[in-house]
């Protein structure tokens, strides 16, 4: 059995590497019919994302990164509880069918699911589960596996185990292919940092179109540095992922730590197994940021339903109650934005909102710090939010735009190392 996986991964990084150099040879050039996907289809989950994804698909066609006479798609996902990949696939093929009429059926179709967030109706859970002669209706009242329950979630899976309920399951097995789950921040660092299977098949690079001096490991546990400019003073320990980020040069990334979009200029320990995602919020008309912080093995979807149970919640492995204590916040409904029965780490307003991106991240590691060596640090004088709120007032504009300075950055650097070179 291990020298046939050993095989077929061969296979995989084989097949994959020629896939690589085809799309290569694709970009910026103009397709045939048969040479690539004829419409390639992205779902969104609100129309600010639907935006980004838009700017980023005409700068990459500008760029010559993608295959031109495509054609090129997103579709937002209608407003209200988020549907889940099943729900935004039926919607994806409706919008398709709206805008090519019977012509669609004859088309090959690419359609990246980008947009789902919580609550949903999903694939697995809510369709897979409603098929075959042993499905029962039991799982429709489970929702201990969305973020934020609504009201309507469980009338919706009932409806849908109705509709599907004696409908025969078949499975279609792909020869030499495997699944891979990337769905927990545990499964992306290990994917990425770690000699992984996918790693390999897929050719990962650890350290893909950034600034870095450090070279990394050649076995074992590595770094894994995207489209970011890390100083040479700057150090990243193994197990880690930083991405679209500037760190500066008295910077400390410790070990099993995912660091995305942040700016970090001053001297700054990133604790081990943090999770560090810095946003842009446009509120009242005035640029923000916010840093989200915690720890990656914290549970945001586990919720409680009173305030007098928040212990019961973890914030990087401590209690939350002493969490709260530590920042000096008090417990309150004001405490949780949404809905005030499902209390979690996902609509707790805890991070600050601040000026500048680097202030953001200085003070969110500052309260992730704290809670960490337990010394007190008040949160009092903040404008706080919740990751749910942080979602809803996110600018995607300007995080697009601060992406792009890393990418010039980058460019004119190697540009210029060229130079040197020749």
């Amino acid at each position: 059995m291990a020298a046939a996986n050993a095989l077929l991964g061969v296979a995989l990084r084989e097949a994959t590497q020629r896939k690589l150099q085809r799309f290569s040879e694709l970009r910026g050039k103009p397709v045939a019919a048969g040479e690539f996907w004829d419409i390639v289809a992205i779902t969104a989950a609100d129309e600010k994302q639907e935006l980004a994804y838009k700017q980023q698909l005409s700068e990459k066609l500008k760029k010559k990164e993608l295959p031109l006479g495509v054609q090129y798609h997103v579709f937002v996902d209608p407003a209200g509880a988020k549907i889940g990949n099943g729900g935004s696939t039926l919607c994806a093929l409706r919008c398709l069918e709206k805008l090519y009429g019977d012509k669609w059926n004859s088309f090959t179709i690419l359609l990246i699911h980008s947009g789902t967030l919580n609550c949903e109706i999903d694939a697995y859970g809510d369709f897979l589960q409603a098929l075959g002669p042993g499905a029962t209706v039991e799982y429709t009242r489970n929702t201990s596996n969305v973020t934020k329950e609504e009201a309507e979630l469980t009338d919706i899976r009932q409806r849908i185990f109705h509709l599907l309920k004696g409908t025969s399951l078949n499975v279609v097995v792909l020869n030499k292919s495997k699944f891979y789950h990337i769905g927990t921040t545990e499964e992306y660092l290990f994917h990425f940092t770690s000699e992984s299977s996918l790693k390999s098949e897929l050719g990962l690079q650890s350290i893909a179109f950034s600034i870095f001096s450090t070279t990394p490991k050649c076995s074992g546990n590595t770094s894994c540095i995207i489209q970011s400019i890390l100083d040479s003073g700057c150090s990243v320990a193994t197990g880690s992922v930083v991405e679209y980020s500037r760190l500066g040069p008295n910077v400390s990334v410790g070990e099993n730590c995912i660091v995305s979009g942040c700016s970090v200029i001053t001297e700054a320990v990133l604790p081990a197994d943090s999770f560090v995602c810095s946003l842009s919020l446009k509120m009242n008309g005035y640029l923000k940021y916010s840093t989200m912080a915690f720890g990656v093995q914290d549970n945001l979807k586990r919720n409680v339903k009173t305030l007098s149970d928040i212990k019961l919640l973890q914030f990087f492995g401590v209690c939350f109650l002493s969490c709260l204590n530590i920042w000096n916040l008090k417990v309150t409904e004001e405490l949780f934005s949404g809905n005030k029965t499902c209390l979690s780490l996902w609509n707790a307003r805890i991070f600050p909102a601040c000026s500048s991106l680097s202030d953001s991240v200085t003070t969110s590691l500052k309260m992730l710090n704290a809670v960490r060596n337990k010394s007190p640090f008040s949160l009092n004088k903040y404008k706080l939010l919740s990751i749910e709120e942080m979602l809803i007032y996110k600018d995607v504009e300007d995080m697009i735009t601060y992406r792009e300075q890393i990418f010039l950055e980058i460019t004119l650097n190697r540009k210029q190392f060229d130079l040197e070179a020749s």
